[in-house]
């Protein structure tokens, strides 16, 4: 699963949960792409606030997620540096029938790839 806006992971959070009831062994990591700048090294205190937030927003959803906060550089890195081949990502976001939101583009991008992506539409 991958974080995007809070409405959208709340939005994945909630598939990932339903798709999940009744079997046993599903494992749920929630990805959470956090870009930095060349700049400014990785803040680990950012990261376990970060980490913090998602694990919270995910109990309230009712689902036991791992976390991980990836620091990249661009958020396209994170997929290709998380996500085994042909994985099955969750996403949430808007939807727009005119002009695709950034968060459809990433869902286009994983397909293109040959991922199976969910998209949870809020």
């Amino acid at each position: 699963m991958i974080a995007t806006t809070h409405e959208g992971t709340l939005g994945a959070l909630a598939e990932a949960r339903r798709r999940a009831d009744g079997i046993d062994a599903a494992r749920i990591v929630l990805l959470v792409p956090h870009p930095v700048s060349y700049a400014a090294p990785p803040d680990p205190e950012a990261a376990a606030a970060i980490s913090d937030e998602y694990r919270a927003l995910a109990a309230s959803a009712g689902v036991d997620a791992i976390v991980r906060v990836c620091f990249c550089r661009k958020r396209e890195d994170v997929f290709r540096w998380m996500l085994g081949k042909r994985s099955v990502v969750l996403m949430g976001g808007r939807q727009r029938w005119w002009w695709p939101t950034p968060a459809e583009r990433i869902a286009e991008r994983l397909k293109r790839q040959g991922h199976d992506v969910v998209f949870a539409g809020v």
